[in-house]
């Protein structure tokens, strides 16, 4: 799968440039936002083959970002992070179409075979 441009919807400002910083260098097209409002606007205007999706946002859940996501573009394929082990919000996730659900504190490297093994 040709995933190159990348979405990171995260509000750790420190750990969301830490992750686009990483896969920047490993050749990805990375855009970031804090915030799901911030979000919504970057999957107005672009298109993303994959997005890492924060579970808890100040402004929304990662699941309503994924629902926006998949019914403008549903081959868009999506992880979801928290740093909550809840498997009720991992089922729930997988229900709305995301592909991979991943536990904080996320070690990039992990996340990069996650990425390369959808």
């Amino acid at each position: 799968m040709d995933t190159n441009k990348i979405l990171i919807v995260e509000d750790d400002v420190v750990f969301c440039k830490l992750l686009t910083r990483f896969l920047t260098k490993n050749d990805f097209q990375v855009l970031d936002a804090q915030a799901g409002k911030e979000a919504l606007q970057l999957i107005e205007t672009n298109s993303f083959d994959l997005a890492i999706l924060d579970y808890r946002l100040p402004d929304m859940n990662g699941i309503d970002i994924l629902k926006k996501l998949k019914a403008k573009e549903n081959s868009t394929k999506v992880i979801l992070m928290t740093r909550y082990g809840d498997e009720g919000i991992a089922n729930k996730a997988v229900e709305e179409g995301a592909d991979a659900f991943v536990s904080k504190p996320i070690n990039p490297t992990e996340l990069l075979e996650v990425i390369k093994g959808l």
